[in-house]
């Protein structure tokens, strides 16, 4: 058998409870209280059972103002109707009554018949209200649960695809791993030494994730190029620099599948990952701040990996020097900011450099 919902009834006249209780008794359980503080604990002693709290206004120990706003401040009155009963009709009661989240004002005397159709139907409006939020919570959790299933399969997706550009470029070995390792840290360094520039935890994870994809555009590069051996001519080296908008192209198609702030980051790494702070980069040849900060921290690191790593067409520089050949600007300009993290950082990027070779 369903257990009776309850009706607190506050109040420090025995007769005014002892009316209200017989108006209500064959439909709720009664639960009294004769001032404002009883009120407030057997409220809470029987929170999920009670309906409605049908409160008088002028009580000792915690008016019914009081007891409004201790409610309030507890978000009781959002999932438990709260009708003021007075005996003084004011319009300013009433106002401040419903600022404090009172359903109802109901005056002194009243009509029984009146009053029980009134608390029944502020009592449906309630229960139907906090039905209709515990099923938008549902969808909500469920919206929640589907998004992060999302989240997984696009990572998923992201490192196949990254993985795909490394196993047809064998010379680069953890490339993609490593990049996004000193990612985490040169933008960890952003963070601490540059707060201006407005990176957070979740920014510089998404940075992270996004990185892994800086170089998806060489999938479009013929074998004959990307791992040709010897230099590059001007017509190949041509071909291998349109990777970046390749890249752009390609991440287009998956546009969809993935959270509006990470398909920017990255498009912004893709395409921009080889821009230089003195605007002699490629392909849109953007310069200083133009250049977005997430392809900025990538810049930095994908040029290091590609100095300390060897390649087809080169042998790997030790890290002293290229980190040298870094600041002295031989490998293009940085910004300044960027080279100072680059600095900050130094120790940090061997240590991972050494464990992930």
């Amino acid at each position: 058998m369903k257990k009776r919902k309850s009706i607190l009834i506050v109040d420090d006249e025995e007769m005014s409870r002892e009316l209200l209780k017989q108006i209500f008794e064959s439909q709720y359980d009664i639960i009294q209280a004769k001032d404002g503080r009883e009120a407030i604990w057997k409220l809470g002693q029987n929170v999920n059972d009670i309906a409605v709290v049908l409160l008088d206004l002028v009580m000792p120990n915690l008016n019914g103002f009081q007891v409004l706003q201790v409610l309030n401040a507890k978000r009781i009155v959002e999932r438990i109707p709260v009708v003021l009963i007075t005996a003084r009709k004011d319009t300013k009661v009433e106002l401040s009554s419903y600022a404090l989240g009172a359903s109802a004002v109901i005056a002194k005397p009243y009509v029984a018949q009146v009053v029980r159709m009134q608390v029944n139907n502020i009592i449906e409006m309630h229960k139907r209200a906090n039905e209709m939020e515990d099923t938008l919570q549902g969808y909500q959790m469920k919206l929640l649960a589907q998004q992060s299933k999302m989240n997984v399969f696009y990572n998923n997706l992201l490192d196949a695809v990254s993985n795909f550009v490394e196993f047809r470029d064998v010379e680069t070995g953890e490339h993609v791993k490593r990049v996004k390792g000193f990612t985490r840290i040169m933008a960890q360094a952003v963070m601490d030494l540059y707060p201006e520039k407005g990176l957070n935890r979740k920014k510089v994870d998404i940075i992270v994730q996004a990185s892994a994809l800086h170089d998806i555009g060489k999938i479009a590069i013929p074998d004959s190029i990307l791992l040709k051996p010897g230099r590059l001519t001007d017509e190949e080296r041509a071909v291998m620099k349109n990777h970046t908008l390749k890249g752009c192209e390609i991440l287009n198609l998956i546009a969809d599948l993935q959270e509006e702030e990470l398909f920017k980051t990255c498009y912004d790494i893709c395409r921009s990952h080889h821009e230089r702070y003195d605007g002699g980069g490629y392909p849109d040849g953007i310069e200083g701040d133009e250049i977005p900060l997430s392809a900025q921290i990538v810049s930095v690191v994908d040029v290091y990996d590609a100095l300390v790593g060897e390649r087809v067409y080169k042998k790997a520089y030790d890290k002293e020097t290229a980190y040298n050949m870094i600041v002295n600007g031989e490998c293009g300009m940085f910004s300044p900011e960027m080279l100072k993290c680059l600095e900050f950082s130094r120790n940090a990027l061997e240590a991972f450099y050494d464990s992930h070779q």
